[in-house]
């Protein structure tokens, strides 16, 4: 019962780190995963409009941001703690 609410925080750490690396694996197309992952998504919903690989690539960059912003308010409270 006394348990604090942030005991399950590593929930979140594992999103986010899963955001970050999936962040880095598209933006820096590793493998050809940009291309191959639009292809997939392109076959399963033929109308991508005007998007391409560099459209997954972007958005990978985002994921990049989100995952990091995801981790800010923990990281700014472990440098206060300090």
């Amino acid at each position: 019962m006394g348990e604090s609410a942030n005991d399950d925080i590593w929930i979140l750490w594992i999103g986010a780190g899963l955001f970050i690396v999936a962040g880095f694996v598209l933006a820096l197309n590793v493998r050809g995963a940009a291309e191959r992952f639009f292809d997939l998504v392109a076959r399963q919903m033929p109308f991508t409009g005007s998007a391409t690989p560099k459209t997954l690539r972007i958005v990978g960059g985002g994921w990049i941001v989100v995952g990091f912003l995801m981790l800010l308010p923990d990281l700014i409270s472990l440098g206060r703690a300090g």
